[in-house]
């Protein structure tokens, strides 16, 4: 409710209110405010139906972030975070699958920037058969997030990221070729609210 609601707590430091103003878009919003989120969590939390039909005047809910996550292997499971440091609180989590043969590396990544995808094309590494981003047999689903190490042990790793899946059976289990699957909903959600350069993730064992 505090997070994708309407409500704006009092002394909420990760949130605020804005008054739309004349010849203001949605990713405007989210530029002008400073804000580590995509202008669709806006449209997510304030109920948008068109990003087009903002009316001025009118007065928006807005989260700063940024958000970063954490995936723990052993649970299949990914926490969503909000802020930074002592500061940072938990949101809510999600379910995931894994790489078969524990092919998932762990360690410390960061959203690559220039790699967030909507209705990404995909090519199989393995087999090179490739997916046009309309083919319902696309592995991959609707959206991408890249993963690039920061860390020495990481930062070499290429290829990672952060999907759906059109095997909703696999959540839970490890099928993947390393990366990290999420439901659909559930990783659109990610795709709005983890930014690129900006948002960590932390995969455990």
């Amino acid at each position: 409710r505090l997070v994708f609601g309407r409500e704006v707590a009092h002394d909420d430091p990760y949130v605020l209110s804005y008054k739309v103003q004349p010849g203001d878009s949605l990713s405007r919003i989210a530029s002008r405010n400073g804000l580590k989120t995509n202008w669709r969590l806006i449209q997510r939390i304030n109920g948008i139906s068109r990003p087009d039909r903002l009316r001025v005047g009118q007065t928006i809910k807005l989260v700063k972030g940024p958000f970063h996550a954490e995936v723990d292997k052993s649970g299949y499971r990914l926490d969503l975070y909000l802020g930074q440091g002592q500061s940072q609180v938990f949101v809510r989590s999600f379910a995931v699958g894994l790489g078969a043969f524990d092919s998932t590396p762990t360690g410390v990544f960061r959203v690559r920037p220039g790699s967030k995808l909507i209705n990404p094309p995909w090519t199989n590494p393995r087999t090179g058969e490739y997916f046009e981003p309309d083919d319902p047999r696309n592995p991959i689903g609707e959206h991408w997030l890249g993963l690039e190490g920061i860390e020495a042990r990481t930062k070499d790793l290429h290829g990672n990221g952060i999907h759906g899946t059109i095997e909703p059976s696999s959540i839970g289990a490890c099928e993947s070729m390393g990366c990290v699957r999420l439901l659909d909903d559930d990783v659109a959600l990610l795709y709005e609210t983890l930014t690129e350069g900006n948002s960590t993730v932390a995969i455990r064992e």
